[in-house]
């Protein structure tokens, strides 16, 4: 198996599932930069991160922090970070076309956002580590930026 065959991901790779890894975490941090925006989707789509997150008894860390502990999360963050840049902008747009999101420089909520059970079981994860999501994003886009080893 080739190196890329191993960074392509599953079926929850599409633009409605970043729709709502967004606008879930929108829901908690109400605002963010669309360079924070851009982390989310590479987050939520690794299965390992996402179920560590979503754990109820995960602790909010900082970003530093949590790369420290889990180092494997920030592996190939690099190449998930561009793989992932297609589907998070196409899910900005759907979140921007339903009125859940504004843009004025930064991203804000403009309602709060809804993920039903009918979007399934990565939804719900998502739901789940949204505020652990909002909690990461806090720092800096250039401590996470140099922290989850971004390539620009």
């Amino acid at each position: 198996m080739s190196e890329k065959s191993t960074l392509t991901w599953s079926g929850y790779n599409n633009s409605g599932i970043a729709a709502v890894a967004i606008g879930m975490t929108l829901n908690h941090s109400h605002t963010l930069s669309l360079p924070k925006a851009l982390l989310i989707m590479p987050l939520a789509m690794h299965s390992p991160t996402i179920k560590y997150l979503a754990n109820g008894n995960t602790r909010s860390r900082e970003i530093s922090s949590l790369t420290a502990i889990r180092p494997d999360f920030v592996h190939n963050f690099s190449q998930r970070f561009h793989a992932s840049l297609t589907h998070t902008l196409n899910g900005l747009q759907l979140l921007y076309g339903l009125g859940v999101i504004n843009y004025d420089g930064n991203i804000c909520k403009a309602k709060p956002f809804e993920a039903r059970h009918a979007l399934g079981k990565r939804a719900e994860l998502i739901t789940s580590a949204a505020r652990e999501i909002s909690h990461l994003l806090k720092s800096s886009e250039e401590e996470l930026y140099l922290n989850l080893r971004v390539q620009l």
